[in-house]
């Protein structure tokens, strides 16, 4: 795949994100990986109608480019140098599932899709926010590890995958599942 096909994907997959508000302008990031230490990722408080919406920089150098970059690009290539299968990383805020955090300690789908591509994930605490700002590529890369999604309690979601479509799915199917679950009797 040509490297501008590759960027042609990973701007309608940022734009399908942004209208499902599940990105947004400076809020959450969405990352690509090229080669063994290249991926594309969102420049800061840059909107996906922008030409320089995004920007390829060095996973294991960094360098002046990871200024211009999310504020998430150091999570970002850590987990593409613990975790070798990982192509993609989604950083969304799905204003469901935030508000499922705030009152539960794990997540667990009852409708049919939720069950059966997300099934449990655990949600994790900001307990000290000195600390978490310190940790958060670690304690993230760590959980990713256990399982593809981390739900950060009150913050939002982190996502990986082999592929950037298969990313995407389980950000709406997670948020989704959350629409049921808080409108549900269960």
């Amino acid at each position: 795949m040509v490297i501008s096909s590759i960027l042609d994907e990973y701007k309608l997959t940022a734009k399908i994100l942004y209208e499902k508000n599940l990105l947004n302008l400076g809020i959450g990031s969405i990352s690509l990986k090229l080669e063994n230490d290249k991926m594309i990722i969102n420049n800061s408080n840059k909107s996906i109608y922008e030409d320089d919406f995004c920007k390829i920089v060095h996973i294991a150098k960094k360098d002046l480019s990871w200024k211009e970059t999310s504020q998430d690009v150091e999570i970002h290539a850590r987990i593409y140098k613990e975790i070798t299968y990982a192509k993609t990383v989604l950083n969304v805020f799905p204003v469901n599932i935030i508000a499922y955090s705030l009152e539960h300690t794990v997540f667990q789908p009852i409708d049919y899709l939720g069950k059966q591509i997300l099934e449990k994930v655990k949600i994790i605490e900001i307990d000290d926010p000195q600390k978490w700002e310190e940790n958060k590529d670690f304690i993230i890369t760590k959980n990713l590890k256990e399982k593809n999604i981390v739900i950060i309690r009150g913050f939002g979601v982190y996502i990986i995958s082999r592929d950037i479509k298969e990313a995407i799915k389980k950000a709406i199917i997670l948020e989704n599942s959350a629409t049921i679950l808080l409108n549900s009797q269960h």
